[in-house]
């Protein structure tokens, strides 16, 4: 009796024993298909949300450079580096340069913060801008003088005119200038005023009629003012390495494709190419570049109306 009681009791053991190890295999096994589990939805979270982040870095990167170069006189945006701000965020930089001659200078650096769905928000050197003495603004952190029009359709209670600072500025720098014409001119009739030695290398050109301006004075003089300088303009010079030289209708065609990539600029983008489409291209104002005794001599041309001295540079 006793010695089957001692096998009943190691059979009970074995089977204790068997159970715990299938317990614990059990859990072990539930632990790991939970880890794999884990690790393959992070790694899928990861990849889905990297995938979504160049999808939108690819989208800003079809409007955002060429956003610049419409809107903002004679200036490029080149990428830089990027940034990841948390998971599902990233910045972009891009590096802003005015070309002065055969030489670019350094404006500063846009920030493109975007989410993986959208959603971008733009940092622009125009938050980095100072007053210096005499009311001159500036950009940091290169100190490059703002580039200005003014539209004939608004009264102004003074228009700069820097011809006399091309005076101290040695003969042989390039000098970038942004001229204002006292009403709207053609390109012909534009490129008419300039002498010899001055090359054009953005035209500023009427996004609104001088009605459209006149009326939205009359309700508030800041709404006129507003539409009045938001700028658009087309390349015309400058730009070394190839870049394509638009035709008025292609750069009408230009506006048109970029109004068809999702951006906080399309709905203005699509008016602004319908505009340009019904009522052609008319230019206020221009960017040229040439030595200061060329640029001296639109000094006496009464169809200039302004004149704010950009970048210079120097000779080699």
């Amino acid at each position: 009796m006793k010695k089957e009681g001692k096998e009943k009791e190691e059979v009970f053991f074995e089977e204790t024993r068997f159970l715990r190890q299938v317990r614990w295999r059990s859990t072990l096994r539930a632990v790991l298909i939970s880890l794999v589990v884990l690790v393959t939805v992070l790694s899928l979270f990861y990849i889905g949300t990297r995938y979504l982040l160049d999808l939108q870095g690819n989208r800003i990167g079809l409007y955002y450079p060429e956003l610049v170069r419409y809107s903002t006189p004679n200036t490029m945006a080149i990428g830089g580096p990027w940034r990841d701000e948390g998971w599902l965020g990233r910045q972009k930089e891009y590096l802003l340069v005015r070309m002065v001659g055969d030489r670019p200078v350094y404006v500063g650096t846009a920030t493109v913060e975007f989410q993986i769905w959208g959603g971008e928000l733009i940092w622009d050197p125009d938050y980095t801008v100072v007053k210096a003495a005499g009311g001159k603004d500036y950009f940091l952190p290169g100190m490059v003088p703002v580039l200005r029009f003014f539209h004939p359709a608004v009264k102004y209670e003074q228009l700069p005119r820097e011809f006399d600072r091309l005076d101290s500025i040695p003969p042989g720098d390039t000098v970038e200038m942004a001229l204002s014409f006292d009403r709207l001119l053609t390109k012909q009739e534009m490129e008419a005023l300039l002498p010899s030695g001055v090359e054009p290398l953005w035209g500023a050109i009427a996004a609104h009629s001088n009605e459209e301006i006149a009326a939205a004075s009359q309700k508030d003089p800041g709404m006129g003012s507003y539409l009045a300088n938001r700028l658009v303009g087309i390349p015309l010079g400058g730009w070394l390495n190839g870049e394509r030289q638009l035709t008025e209708a292609q750069f009408i065609d230009e506006i048109q494709r970029l109004s068809e990539v999702p951006s906080y600029s399309s709905a203005t983008l699509k008016r602004t190419a319908a505009y340009l489409q019904q009522n052609g291209i008319r230019y206020y104002g221009l960017v040229v570049a040439g030595k200061p005794g060329d640029l001296n001599k639109l000094r006496q041309n009464p169809a200039i109306t302004a004149a704010i001295i950009g970048g210079v540079t120097g000779e080699g």
